[in-house]
């Protein structure tokens, strides 16, 4: 298989630049070629059990643990900014203006800005940049003062991959190989490559608040931090109860369950095809909060077979997602990362779940991500 890498146009230099993991390559490239390696790979095959150990967030209740952690400096946050936006045209989305001028990322900024002055201490914002991502989202925090966060602006970048062909060939537009980020679970060994993670121990942060670009109402809620750091636990999900989209279709996305007996959170496209979309009632937001001591270690997630429409034609990227850092276990079945399950509000204006897919999605929700983000700001005062 390593006659994939003499490929004559391959970019070295950017390869290298962002950690490009060519054994892990080519063995998965392998995989696929000898059938060992698919999509259907993916699937689980095990019982799947709803969870039941679900805390409902309190929006009311006492939330001095998140507050007194705020004020402390403790916390940091991560958004995710690296994903190539193949449904939103291609583009760097986190600098499309969402409303007034304002873009997703200055908007994620402006929500910092606003919990620094009502908790009177640092709070850290850490983008997750890709290849695809790291000059446009550069050139645009500069242009914009570094939306005001000076130092406090934060930023590295995720590994590269290749894109195959199905028949583990190295697939090319125009002659050129094709690059890819692989997946947000790059995030835990990135973040410590690039040393981020070891700066922000260094200034006393504890907890990682992370997110998408494109969910805004993942917004930082002391009342969201009181339920992590009251659980103990080394990892939160938010989820959001299931429903029908206005089309009829269930949402799809992760979601909580119990493997094998085992709690972890499963990824939409590992689910049976027939099992009933109610089985699993709460879905994932794929809003986090990481322990950040607990995530200072080795996590080497799975790697899963995607394939993506490239130029009309069918292209296989190895992706890992976050969500499976929950999904580690050891022989005797403790799971490497503890996991605590937070249902929260999904609308209004305390409702955490906005995402932005398409540029459909902006248009519809535009209005309601204003009013969410500014009642928000408007209750922190």
């Amino acid at each position: 298989m390593k006659e994939l890498l003499e490929h004559p146009r391959l970019d070295w230099k950017v390869l290298e630049e962002h950690r490009f993991d060519r054994d892990r390559f080519l063995e998965a490239a392998r995989l696929i070629r000898d059938k060992q390696l698919t999509a259907e790979s993916s699937l689980i095959r095990e019982a799947i059990d709803p969870v039941h150990e679900v805390e409902d967030l309190d929006t009311e209740g006492d939330a001095t643990l998140g507050q007194e952690a705020l004020a402390r400096g403790e916390v940091a946050v991560v958004v995710l900014n690296g994903g190539m936006a193949t449904r939103f045209g291609n583009v760097v989305k986190g600098v499309v203006e969402v409303y007034e001028g304002k873009s997703f990322i200055a908007l994620k900024a402006e929500d910092v800005l606003h919990a620094r002055a009502r908790y009177g201490a640092d709070i850290p914002l850490v983008l997750m940049n890709s290849f695809a991502t790291s000059e446009k989202t550069s050139e645009h925090a500069e242009a914009k003062g570094r939306f005001d966060l000076g130092e406090s602006l934060l930023s590295f970048s995720q590994s590269i991959s290749l894109r195959l062909s199905p028949d583990a060939e190295l697939f090319e537009e125009d002659g050129e190989p094709s690059y890819y980020a692989p997946g947000h679970g790059d995030f835990f060994p990135s973040i410590r490559a690039s040393g981020v993670l070891e700066g922000l121990k260094a200034k006393g942060v504890k907890t990682i608040l992370f997110s998408n670009v494109d969910n805004l109402g993942a917004t930082i809620d002391p009342a969201v931090l009181t339920a992590h750091l009251r659980s103990g636990a080394d990892m939160t999900v938010e989820v959001t109860a299931k429903k029908k989209t206005a089309s009829g279709a269930w949402d799809k996305g992760g979601a909580p369950a119990k493997v094998a007996g085992r709690k972890q959170l499963v990824e939409g496209f590992r689910l049976p095809k027939d099992l009933p979309p109610t089985h699993l009632p709460d879905f994932s937001t794929n809003n986090f909060l990481f322990r950040v001591e607990a995530i200072d270690q080795p996590i080497q997630l799975h790697q899963h077979v995607v394939e993506k429409q490239v130029g009309g034609r069918t292209a296989l990227q190895l992706e890992s997602i976050a969500c499976e850092a929950s999904a580690i276990f050891d022989e005797d079945g403790n799971a490497l990362l503890s996991l605590h399950v937070l249902r929260v509000p999904r609308e209004g204006a305390r409702g955490r779940f906005f995402p932005v897919k398409e540029r459909v999605d902006l248009d519809a929700l535009r209005g309601a991500l204003k009013e969410r983000l500014e009642a928000g700001w408007r209750a922190m005062k």
